[in-house]
């Protein structure tokens, strides 16, 4: 039961993986490397349109290997030729519409600018693109950065005044950036609850995973993997929390809702949007059986009241075991067989509380007596 996310052929781990690359990945290259090598300013201009995308000022990267004359110089610095056939047959709306690989153009262009300072710390949602934290519609805008001194803005970095414990602070190949648990404390001002939220539990989750030696997400999971996101939370998130200049309380409560089972960005939401109308008895990643064996995993169960929430809308449910029944349409009747409803939400109907509390009580109106004050 989760919400698919758009795809491409570049994930998380790949983001995090540029940081340590040399620039020949993804052919990146410098004005002066392209002055150097007899590409003239005009040329340069010209192959914007065809095999060179600008990620900043005086940084590009080559995006296919053209045959124009003119642009055969351009087409030497290529190293990287799966980023070649990645493009290939892409067009400009293809790939303005692919939210990973525009991820991944940010995490270049942060990686590839060439003026930062001394003491500058990468910050807010630049910080959550190099550490590949999952974010829902990252608009486009200048890096951010903290200094512990500085405040200056221009197209390309906003730089702003702060200090920051050592604590909350790594190392991401040559950048200094903000570590994952205190940008996404950061967020909360900055992007709002939602988006903070899903950000700390993809953090929880990743550290939880790390430190659960074979865990596979086929079986489940243990009371020992939730277990361990209970102490990840009180020795990583609490104090991180407890060094934050503002917003204790609302960042307290937060993370001590955060759990490391959300498999996705909308179960985040989904889980945040449940503890908002302070319902009381909804499991998370439960297993259910009947007399045959195994049915599903389901997102979020209440027991009490017999309903499931679903946050993909397409009724998907896992699978294990080669025994196992492969029909989604049998699984759920036999969920229904069970005498459990299933309310399936889409992405966007997680947006906004009101439109999800409204379809939640409807399908379920058993839930309201589970409600306390709204918040």
């Amino acid at each position: 039961m989760k919400v698919p996310l758009p795809q491409a052929s570049f994930t998380a781990s790949k983001l995090r993986t540029v940081l340590t690359q040399t620039h020949s990945m993804n052919n990146i290259v410098y004005r002066q490397e392209f002055i150097a090598a007899g590409v003239a300013s005009r040329t340069i201009k010209q192959a914007l349109n065809c095999c060179l995308l600008k990620l900043c000022a005086g940084v590009y990267s080559v995006v296919r290997d053209c045959r124009a004359p003119s642009h055969r110089r351009i087409a030497g610095f290529i190293d990287d030729f799966d980023w070649i056939d990645f493009h290939v047959g892409k067009t400009a709306a293809d790939l303005a519409s692919d939210f990973q690989y525009q991820d991944l153009l940010r995490s270049l262009t942060i990686n590839s600018y060439r003026r930062y300072r001394a003491d500058d710390t990468i910050s807010g949602t630049s910080a959550a693109i190099l550490h590949g934290i999952p974010l829902y519609k990252v608009p486009k805008g200048p890096i951010t950065v903290i200094h512990p001194r500085s405040n200056s803005s221009s197209k390309q970095i906003v730089r702003t005044r702060r200090t920051i414990d050592d604590e909350d602070r790594v190392v991401l190949g040559h950048l200094r950036a903000t570590s994952a648990i205190r940008t996404g404390l950061d967020l909360i001002g900055l992007r709002g609850q939602q988006a903070a939220f899903a950000a700390m539990e993809w953090v929880l989750r990743q550290s939880v995973i790390r430190a659960a030696p074979g865990y596979n997400p086929r079986f489940g999971y243990t009371q020992g993997f939730r277990d361990l996101g209970r102490r990840h939370i009180e020795e990583h998130f609490l104090p991180a929390v407890g060094r934050l200049k503002t917003g204790h309380i609302t960042a307290q409560n937060m993370a001590e809702s955060l759990s490391a089972v959300s498999e996705s960005i909308a179960e985040s939401y989904c889980s945040l949007n449940l503890k908002a109308l302070r319902l009381t008895g909804f499991e998370q990643q439960v297993n259910i059986d009947d007399a045959r064996g195994f049915i599903a995993r389901v997102d979020f169960l209440h027991e009490a009241t017999r309903t499931i929430v679903a946050v993909d809308g397409s009724g998907k449910y896992a699978l294990m075991g080669p025994d196992l029944l492969r029909s989604e349409g049998e699984q759920q009747n036999r969920l229904l067989g069970l005498g459990y409803r299933i309310i399936h939400f889409t992405f966007r109907e997680l947006l906004h509380l009101n439109d999800f509390s409204a379809k939640l009580f409807e399908q379920s109106p058993e839930l309201r007596n589970f409600a306390g004050a709204r918040g």
